[in-house]
């Protein structure tokens, strides 16, 4: 009989000490699980928001939409394109304000070759003012910024080209894929600049132009049309392509050969010039 009270004490006493003992050993349970699940899954951060804030007696809604792609992109100096993972960040500072500078685009990039690569820092990061950007097919991040819209590499990072107007897009022998983009002056360009011709692919640019007027007054009232022209791209023959522009002014007629334009032979209106840009800016 006594050996009977014992063994149900004891039972009551392995009870009561397994309910004081399991929520301490659930709690450890659940965070060692997840620090875990952090470790695993939560290397590279990022949480889309929206929330509202009073400034100056006014509500600013701020928004931010983070997203992640992966995408095959050809690298600069490597024989073959390699799989990166993309972050983008776009950040609206206020989504009431109908200005369209009034943003953030953040895009950072790793390789996925390995996962030990996301651990790392990313091989290229890309910040630009802006409240909209998207990744496109051909291996570039397009940010719009006003009535601009900014083009960058993802194989390197570098900024590209701006355009006010549609890009024209053609194909040389060889399926080597070209572009021509046009966009009006910026604001350390020299006061008779009338628009920038960008001729480039999707990587890297191979040719940048100024065309210039040689009378300011006129330079600035041809500027105020070129988000109005858009570049044509004319075949005259198998193997001879022309970039025009219909400028206000006069079409201003360039060859493509040898794969750059040929400002040599070129066209131009009276008064106007082209002028070859040495590469700046490379991070915008």
């Amino acid at each position: 009989m006594r050996l009977t009270w014992t063994f149900v004490a004891g039972l009551f006493f392995a009870g009561f000490v397994l309910l004081a003992t399991s929520p301490i050993l659930a709690i450890g349970v659940g965070i060692g699980l997840w620090a875990k699940r952090a470790e695993m899954f939560n290397v590279l951060g990022g949480e889309s928001l929206f929330g509202l804030r009073g400034v100056d007696g006014q509500m600013q809604g701020r928004m931010v939409n983070v997203n992640f792609h992966t995408a095959l992109v050809p690298m600069p100096g490597e024989p073959r394109p390699r799989r990166l993972l993309l972050r983008l960040d776009v950040i609206n500072v206020d989504v009431f304000s109908t200005s369209r500078a009034e943003g953030l685009i953040r895009l950072d990039a790793w390789p996925l070759e390995a996962p030990e690569d996301v651990k790392r820092p990313p091989l290229y990061t890309i910040v630009a003012a802006g409240r909209t950007a998207s990744i496109e097919d051909d291996t570039t991040l397009v940010v719009e910024r006003q009535t601009k819209r900014s083009v960058y590499s993802l194989g390197d990072g570098n900024w590209l080209y701006d355009t006010d107007s549609p890009v024209a897009h053609f194909t040389l022998e060889g399926d080597r894929k070209r572009l021509v983009a046009l966009s009006g002056m910026e604001d350390d360009m020299p006061a008779n600049t009338v628009a920038i011709l960008t001729y480039a692919t999707a990587q890297s640019v191979i040719k940048r132009v100024l065309v210039t007027a040689q009378d300011p007054t006129r330079a600035r009232l041809l500027r105020s049309s070129v988000p109005l022209i858009r570049p044509l791209v004319r075949l005259e023959n198998a193997t001879q392509r022309t970039v025009d522009l219909p400028l206000t002014a006069g079409i201003v007629r360039i060859p493509v050969t040898d794969d750059t334009l040929d400002l040599a032979n070129a066209q131009v209106p009276m008064g106007l010039n082209l002028v070859p840009l040495s590469p700046w800016n490379l991070r915008r």
